[in-house]
């Protein structure tokens, strides 16, 4: 038994081997010059190319959640740069922050402001703590799960966890494993009242963009850059 073709010609083959089979020397000359069918027959066999050429297995066939989830679950963590843009309906023109981000997997996510003035933001399990104007903030995500829901949008991708994605978000992913954009809609009414769509876009394991769509029209993007 031959081995199957490798995925990236499959669709290549199918639409040549079509080609081929048709009389004269192949689609080309059948619709353009030789009168070797009748119309009817010859539009019936464009159009069977045409269906199977579109239906061959493409290149991205293996590519799913399952597939994003595991590769993502595999990335050792690590830190990067940010920059993020926020446009707020009460604000004429965007907020622009910038800084790093370091993520420690299990469940320990840091994200240090530096522009346009400091402050910090760490997350390690349900403890979210907030250090802003020198003030620091201590908060137990068990106590709101409106915002625990939020939180696992990113957590839960960067560790790769579809189960717990899940629980909060349907899932879509768009695109192949060099581009692609996982598009988490909320699940639970309590999360869909501030969040319409969170859109986490990136390349084989890396995230590099995180964009929020606030239900109340404000929206805000956020750009990763690995430190090299």
């Amino acid at each position: 038994m031959q081995p199957s073709p490798p995925l990236k010609t499959a669709t290549s083959i199918c639409c040549s081997s079509i080609a081929r089979a048709l009389p004269g020397t192949g689609l080309i000359s059948m619709i353009f010059g030789k009168k070797l069918l009748s119309e009817s027959r010859s539009r019936r066999l464009v159009v069977l190319a045409v269906l199977a050429c579109a239906t061959a297995t493409p290149v991205w066939a293996n590519w799913n959640i399952d597939a994003l989830m595991k590769q993502l679950s595999q990335h050792p963590g690590g830190s990067a740069r940010f920059t993020e843009t926020k446009k707020l309906s009460v604000l004429d023109t965007p907020v622009v922050s910038s800084g790093t981000l370091l993520f420690s997997p299990p469940d320990r996510l840091e994200k240090n402001t530096l522009l346009p003035k400091p402050e910090s933001m760490v997350l390690e399990r349900d403890r979210l703590t907030l250090v802003r104007d020198g003030k620091k903030r201590e908060i137990r995500l068990q106590q709101y799960p409106e915002a625990m829901g939020i939180v696992e949008a990113i957590r839960s991708t960067l560790l790769g966890n579809q189960s717990v994605l899940r629980q909060h978000y349907a899932l879509q992913l768009q695109g192949t494993e060099a581009n692609w954009r996982l598009v988490l809609t909320p699940a639970e009414e309590r999360t869909s009242r501030w969040i319409t769509q969170i859109l986490i876009s990136g390349k084989s394991n890396q995230v590099t963009t995180v964009e929020t769509l606030q239900a109340d029209g404000d929206r805000s993007v956020m750009a990763i850059e690995p430190h090299k």
